[in-house]
């Protein structure tokens, strides 16, 4: 086979790249099933996204094939390796630069610029460039034909990243490939677009199952479990590295499915199972309306406001005082709270008059509840006539009647996105909940829910049916006319 041949083909040409082993050795990059897939959806020119296991080399074989592209580009190309922290990306570089450094010498091409952060080629101009998401201007005076981010799960301000990144690259290629890391996190909430049909990836799993070195002999006196469709090897890996890290992370690092990476469970405020019974309605990410309006009954509303910058979300849940199920939800992140306490007042005269309670304090919370008073809309108040302040104290007390009525099934719906924030919430070493950032999820849905949940508690369901206006009049017309009767009736 020449060399033309083989620099033709970006799995042949990867596949005679050098890499350093786990020891710190020199080595040829010999190309894994799993690498070789990532290399073949690339050059299929698709945008990936990668859920992988630990250990597996997807992040040394996306770095492989942006080299191949960079050293066969016929033009000035850029190829960027992106992060949140710009060492992250030079490591990335530093392993492409190892590649280049150790090519035949027949292919060794002389570069015009090669520092910390940028490698170009003489010739063509094509550039290998490392860069962070927080540097000086992001990306904004580069287009970049490809661009890798790696470990995206852990990214702390991951729509600010793939921002920056789908601006550089204009319609470029994009590959982002991470292990999980918690449930909602930017990785998965990706994942979640992709199987709703919301985004075109070319989405790629990896068991850990199908990585032939994760298997180990078992000793004479290991037990396998014939149930598992594992072998004895695989299982007894499994145990070993189980023992060192625990369940919950070892099926995190080294998932069977994606189920498996994102079924968390030490340090998780609400088990999975405790929603496993609870209907998943689809809305959209605005929300929407779970149930109609029932005259007989009455509607408390939970309100938690964000700044509509695009960040934390602003949230209205609207809740039966009867039944105690949600029949609305309302979110955006766009809104001002001037706007919003607008779109809270609409939502309250629907559900005839719902009686609000708004988190008052933090930096919007006060514009709410003032905009409401303003519109004359019910709110709540405590026995002091105050406002809700959510503290030390309120706030694990209304989770945790929250947690108590989900636990009891006396919530029956919710839509995929509450579920979704739901999931996220752990607990901290005090036992107190929390929404990890760095996530998709925020927990804002989940605070006005349970906000809407205390507000009913003060809402009053009246002991009369509902009659409508036109049966009311009828009766006093009829009540009318039967009087009217009785005064003018012959003898």
């Amino acid at each position: 086979m020449n060399i033309k041949d083989i620099v033709s083909d970006p799995v042949l040409f990867c596949s005679r790249l050098t890499i350093v082993d786990k020891k710190g050795r020199p080595t040829k990059l010999r190309l894994r099933s799993e690498q070789i897939q990532i290399i073949e959806a690339l050059a299929a020119g698709d945008d990936t996204l990668v859920l992988k296991a630990r250990q597996i080399g997807s992040t040394t074989a996306v770095a492989a094939y942006f080299f191949w592209r960079w050293f066969t580009a016929p033009d000035p190309q850029t190829y960027i390796a992106l992060s949140h922290k710009l060492a992250s990306s030079k490591h990335i570089l530093d392993i492409q630069r190892r590649f280049y450094n150790s090519l035949p010498r027949a292919l060794h091409r002389p570069l015009s610029v090669d520092n910390t952060t940028t490698m170009t080629l003489a010739d063509t101009g094509a550039t290998l460039m490392a860069a962070s998401a927080e540097g000086k201007g992001g990306l904004r005076s580069f287009t970049a034909t490809g661009l890798h981010i790696s470990e995206f799960a852990f990214t702390p301000h991951a729509e600010e990243l793939k921002a920056t990144a789908i601006a550089a690259l204009n319609g470029g290629q994009l590959c982002i490939e991470s292990t999980a890391n918690f449930f909602g996190d930017p990785l998965h909430r990706e994942i979640e677009l992709w199987d709703a049909q919301q985004v075109d990836w070319n989405f790629l799993f990896f068991p850990w199952t199908a990585h032939v070195e994760y298997t180990e002999e078992p000793p004479d006196d290991f037990e396998a479990d014939r149930d598992l469709d594992l072998t004895e090897g695989q299982q007894y890996w499994m145990s070993k590295m189980m023992g060192k890290l625990g369940q919950t992370k070892f099926r995190r690092e080294y998932p069977l499915s994606v189920d498996d990476a994102y079924a968390q469970t030490d340090g998780a405020w609400i088990p999975a199972l405790m929603l496993k019974d609870i209907q998943a309605v689809k809305l959209e990410t605005e929300g929407g309306v779970l149930a109609r309006l029932d005259h007989n009954d009455r509607y408390g509303i939970g309100v938690d406001c964000g700044a509509g910058t695009g960040g934390d979300y602003s949230t209205c849940v609207v809740v039966s005082a009867s039944s105690g199920q949600v029949v609305e939800i309302q979110r955006s992140n766009q809104h001002t709270p001037t706007e919003w306490a607008s779109v809270v007042a609409d939502r309250s005269s629907h559900w005839k008059g719902a009686k609000v309670l708004v988190e008052s304090n933090g930096t919007w919370g006060g514009v709410i509840v003032t905009e409401l008073k303003h519109m004359g809309i019910p709110l709540w108040k405590d026995e002091d006539g105050k406002d809700w302040i959510t503290n030390a104290s309120t706030k694990p007390k209304m989770l945790e009647e929250l947690k108590d009525k989900l636990s009891t099934n006396s919530i029956t719906m919710l839509d995929s996105w509450t579920l979704g924030e739901l999931r996220t919430f752990k607990v901290d070493e005090r036992g107190r909940p929390f929404c990890p950032v760095g996530g998709v999820h925020h927990g804002d849905t989940v605070i006005g829910l349970a906000l809407a949940l205390q507000c009913i508690k003060t809402v009053r369901v009246p002991d009369r049916p509902f009659l409508p206006e036109w049966i009311i009049q009828r009766k006093v017309n009829q009540a009318r006319n039967k009087g009217a009767q009785k005064e003018f009736r012959r003898y």
